[in-house]
């Protein structure tokens, strides 16, 4: 009898304590979208091992003046400390811890309450490179393919398209025809390149850079952004990163002005030319005499 009460009282403590613990990973509510994108993720040929080990999957939201974006991936067997102060909850779906940062009120996901605000921790320890979708929604929640991806740019993306489109507004190919949108080199499938060739790129360079200093080893290279339009013509963005010597970065984008009068392969992106921007790396040879 004293054996049985014994049971009884563990058992009690046991459900209360795992009570406790489900309200407390219970304060998201995800959207059907939401979860059927986490089960997409988790069924990807590439996420079978996060799935088996049932890893915590990590969500991250965020809004700009144009844009509605969220990212998703595993943290693979917890190696990953992600710690941010925009946590904003977390619940269980499919086996899964589902933690959540980013904006507090989103398309993807609702809260039932407030959750308190993580310290920011001193570093994120990454020590694995995981696989990141990133799906993006333009404001009138329409899908916008341009800036959507898994893991990779060039990645197949027909089954997040088939996915938002759905739940969410079909596609507007007015919106994916922004000839004003500029896309970084790692945004796209095909980056733009010099016509005439890398060689003819770094003889145009050296040839016209007329300062030369000894003591710059440890600032090179100078990097100059060019705006690359759907054209092929190019313009200069501006410096990218500097060498803190006012007068080298002046005649680099001095150089970079003459580089843009020659012609240029546009980038292109889902089957459509964009502007992108090409980096333009001024080397130790080119300014060290």
């Amino acid at each position: 009898m004293k054996a049985n009460k014994i049971f009884i009282i563990v058992f009690m403590v046991c459900g209360i304590i795992s009570s406790c613990k489900t309200r407390n990973n219970d304060n998201i509510i995800l959207t059907d979208f939401t979860k059927e994108l986490i089960l997409l993720y988790v069924n990807d040929s590439n996420n079978l091992e996060a799935k088996n080990r049932k890893d915590e999957i990590i969500i991250t939201s965020f809004t700009d003046t144009s844009y509605h974006y969220l990212s998703v991936f595993a943290n693979n067997g917890r190696e990953y400390k992600f710690c941010r102060e925009d946590f904003v909850g977390q619940t269980l779906y499919l086996g899964h811890l589902i933690r959540v940062f980013g904006d507090e009120g989103s398309i993807f996901y609702s809260t039932r309450k407030k959750n308190k605000r993580l310290k920011k921790c001193k570093q994120d320890s990454i020590i694995y490179d995981p696989n990141v979708w990133n799906i993006c929604f333009h404001k009138d929640l329409s899908f916008c393919k341009m800036k959507t991806y898994k893991i990779t740019v060039d990645e197949d993306i027909s089954s997040i398209q088939n996915l938002a489109e759905k739940y969410f507004n079909v596609l507007d190919t007015v919106h994916e025809k922004n000839d004003n949108e500029i896309y970084q080199a790692h945004e796209v499938e095909n980056s733009p390149e010099f016509a005439l060739g890398e060689d003819k790129l770094r003889h145009i360079i050296s040839s016209n850079f007329k300062i030369h200093k000894e003591s710059i080893f440890d600032k090179v290279p100078i990097v100059v952004g060019i705006i690359v339009n759907t054209q092929g013509k190019a313009t200069v963005n501006g410096i990218i990163k500097g060498s803190d010597d006012i007068e080298l970065d002046n005649e680099a984008i001095r150089v970079a002005e003459i580089i843009c009068q020659y012609e240029f392969i546009p980038a292109s992106h889902r089957e459509q030319n964009v502007n992108a921007i090409y980096p333009v790396a001024f080397l130790k040879n080119d300014i060290v005499p």
